[in-house]
C-alpha cells in the first residue's frame, strides 16, 4: 500500500485485499491512493503506475460533468453517494458498475480521502435474482469493510435483521407466486426506510438485513425500526389476494454490542430470537441478559429431547362440565413437563420452543396416544368421558396426521365418537382449503372435530358452515368480563346462537367466577370448563372428581 495513504492497520490490509469487491480509495482531490487486487482485475487499470492520478472511473467522458459535480456536491454534503457509473476499459470495452462512495474525515472536519465500491447488482452469486438485493454472501464480505471505517471514524454503525413471520404459511395458503410477489414487494419497501447510504440485504428465504453506516446515537436504529413495522406490515394487495404481513427484527450497534462481523451478527440473531418470543410485529435490541436467555433455552430445547424417554411428560386432565346435570361430560388432556432438576415447567415456557424445534409432533403423538388410553379406561369403567385433544399446527399439517389418529383409536380400543381432536380458529384458516380436507378425513374416522379459541381469528362463515365441527369452544377473553361487559354478553350471546343454528355443541373455557357460569346457564351455554369446577388434575385428582360429580351451581 502506497506510504501516502493514511491507513496504517494489518486487519484492514488483509480486508482490504481479499475483499470480493472492488475496493479504491481517493484523496479529497479523487486521485488514487490505493486499490484492491478486484479493482484492478474489473478496471484493467495498473494500480501501481495508476497512483496519484485519478482513475477512469472518476472522469470518463460517458458520465459528463454534471455527474461528476452531483457525485462530489453529495460526498461534501451528504458523506456519501451511490448510483451507476460507466467507463471505457483500456480495450475499449464498456463497463457499467454500481457504484458506492463515503467521505472519510478527520478530527477537525476536513475530508482526508474517500473511499469507493464497485458491485454489478445481478451478479448470480453475490445477488438475489428476486429482489436484486445484495445477498448473505456480499453481506458477510461487505460488513467486514464497513466494520473497519465505522472504526477508523469512530462511528456507531447498526446491523438490522429482519424476518417476516409466518412466511411459510403465506406460501402454503396463497401459493408461491404471492410469496415471491411478497418478498418484492418488502425489498422495494426497506428501501423507502433507510438513507441513501444504507445498505439493504436479503439474507435467507424470508429473512432480510439493513446496515445502517453513520447513525448519531442508539436511537437512531429504534426510528427507522419502527419506520420499517410501520411500511412493511398490516394488510397488503399481493397479486389477488390481501394479505395481512408482519415481521419481527433484531437489532445490533457496532461497537457496543460486538467488535467483529461474527459478533454483530450472533447478537442481532440474538435478539430477533427474543423478538419471535415477544409475539407478531416487534423488534429487539440485542441484549447481554440475552445470551444467558438463548443459552437457557438451547438447555431447555436439550433436555426436551430426551424428556419423553425418561419418562419426564404428564398428561393432567381438566374436567368439562355440563351444569344443567351436574356431570363430567368431557376431559381435555393438558401436558406438563416434570424436569428432574427445574420440577413442573408451566407449558407457556416450553411449548414454544417444542414448535420452534419440531418436537412437538413427537410429544404431540405420545399425548394422543396417551389420553387415548386413558379414555378407554374411563369407558370400561362406566364412564364414558370424552377426552378433547389439543393438535398444534405442525402436528396437524403433518401428511400422515389421519393415519397417527387412527392408529391412536386402534391400538386403545376406544370408541372414536369419545375422541374430541381440537385445531384453533386461527390455525384452521391459514389454509382453509387444506384444513377442509383433513378434517374431513378424520371426520370419517368417527371422532368429533373441535374449533379452540373462538372468536379470535375472524373465521370467515362460509368455511365455518363447511367445515364438520361438533363444538365450538369460545375464547376465555370474550368471557373474562360476563356478565358486566355488555359488549363481550353480545359476542358471547351471537356465538351461541350461531352454533345453535349450525346444530353445533358450546362449552365456555377460563370459567372462575359463579355469575359467569350463571349468565351462560341463562343463555344456552351449558357446558363449561375453568378453575370454577377445576384446575387441570393429574390422573389420580381426576378419578376422585368422577367419583364426586359435585358441579350444580
Amino acid at each position: 500500500m502506497d506510504s501516502a495513504f493514511p491507513i496504517k492497520n494489518a486487519f484492514f490490509d488483509v480486508s482490504f485485499s481479499s475483499a470480493v469487491e472492488p475496493i479504491f480509495i481517493t484523496d479529497p482531490q479523487g486521485k488514487l491512493l490505493a486499490a484492491n487486487p478486484s479493482f484492478a482485475d474489473k478496471t484493467e487499470i495498473d494500480v501501481a503506475e495508476a497512483i496519484g492520478e485519478v482513475p477512469t472511473i472518476l472522469k470518463s467522458s460517458l458520465m459528463g460533468e454534471d455527474f461528476y459535480q452531483t457525485l462530489m456536491r453529495s460526498l461534501t454534503r451528504r458523506g456519501h453517494w451511490r448510483g451507476e457509473a460507466q467507463f471505457e476499459r483500456s480495450d475499449g470495452t464498456l463497463c457499467r458498475e454500481w457504484l458506492s462512495i463515503s467521505s472519510s474525515r478527520n478530527a477537525d472536519g476536513d475530508i482526508t480521502h474517500f473511499i469507493g465500491y464497485m458491485s454489478q447488482p445481478l451478479n448470480e452469486h453475490y445477488y438475489d435474482l428476486l429482489t436484486k438485493l445484495p445477498n448473505r454472501l456480499l453481506l458477510q464480505d461487505r460488513l467486514d469493510f464497513m466494520i473497519n471505517h465505522a472504526r477508523r471514524n469512530n462511528d456507531l454503525m447498526a446491523l438490522l435483521l429482519i424476518d417476516i413471520d409466518r412466511f411459510k404459511y403465506i406460501n402454503e395458503a396463497f401459493g408461491y407466486d404471492t410469496g415471491d410477489t411478497l418478498l418484492k414487494t418488502i425489498a422495494e419497501r426497506l428501501h423507502f426506510c433507510v438513507r441513501d447510504v444504507d445498505v439493504v440485504f436479503r439474507s435467507g428465504d424470508d429473512e432480510f438485513a439493513v446496515v445502517l453506516e453513520e447513525i448519531g446515537n442508539l436511537e437512531d436504529a429504534a426510528k427507522v425500526a419502527e419506520r420499517i413495522l410501520n411500511t412493511c406490515s398490516g394488510a397488503m394487495q399481493i397479486n389477488e389476494h390481501t394479505v395481512q404481513v408482519s415481521v419481527c427484527m433484531g437489532i445490533s450497534i457496532f461497537p457496543t454490542d460486538g467488535d467483529c462481523k461474527a459478533e454483530l451478527l450472533q447478537n442481532a440473531e440474538t435478539a430477533i430470537l427474543r423478538a419471535r418470543e415477544l409475539g407478531y410485529n416487534t423488534y429487539q435490541h440485542y441484549m447481554p441478559s440475552m445470551n444467558t436467555r438463548a443459552l437457557e433455552r438451547l438447555t431447555l430445547e436439550n433436555d426436551l429431547r430426551n424428556a419423553l424417554n425418561r419418562n419426564e411428560m404428564i398428561v393432567f386432565y381438566q374436567p368439562q362440565v355440563e351444569i344443567s346435570s351436574g356431570k363430567i361430560i368431557g376431559a381435555e388432556a393438558l401436558l406438563r413437563w416434570k424436569h428432574p432438576d427445574l420440577g413442573m415447567i408451566q407449558p407457556s415456557r416450553f411449548i414454544p420452543i417444542a414448535e420452534d424445534s419440531g418436537l412437538i409432533v413427537p410429544i404431540g403423538e405420545w399425548v394422543l396416544r396417551t389420553a387415548c388410553m386413558q379414555a378407554k379406561k374411563w369407558h370400561n369403567a362406566g364412564m364414558p368421558v370424552i377426552i378433547s385433544i389439543n393438535l398444534s399446527a405442525k402436528q396437524f399439517n403433518q401428511k400422515n396426521i389421519v393415519a397417527v389418529v387412527e392408529s391412536a383409536l386402534k391400538n386403545s380400543n376406544i370408541p372414536p365418537s369419545q375422541v374430541e381432536l381440537e385445531i384453533t380458529e386461527t390455525m384452521s384458516m391459514k389454509n382453509p382449503e387444506n384444513t377442509l380436507k383433513i378434517l374431513e378425513k378424520l371426520k370419517k374416522l368417527g371422532v368429533k372435530i373441535a374449533i379452540d379459541d373462538f372468536g379470535t381469528g375472524y373465521s370467515s362463515l362460509s368455511y365455518l358452515k363447511r367445515f364438520p365441527i361438533d363444538t365450538l369452544k369460545i375464547d376465555r377473553t370474550f368471557l373474562i368480563d360476563i356478565p358486566e361487559n355488555s359488549r363481550d354478553t353480545e359476542i358471547v350471546k351471537a356465538i351461541i346462537a350461531m352454533a345453535r343454528s349450525l346444530n353445533q355443541s358450546v362449552i365456555a373455557e377460563g370459567i372462575e367466577r359463579e355469575p359467569q357460569a350463571k349468565y351462560l346457564l341463562e343463555n344456552g351455554c351449558s357446558m363449561m370448563q375453568g378453575y370454577l369446577f377445576s384446575p387441570p388434575v393429574p390422573i389420580q385428582e381426576f378419578w376422585k372428581l368422577l367419583d364426586e360429580q359435585k358441579f350444580r351451581l
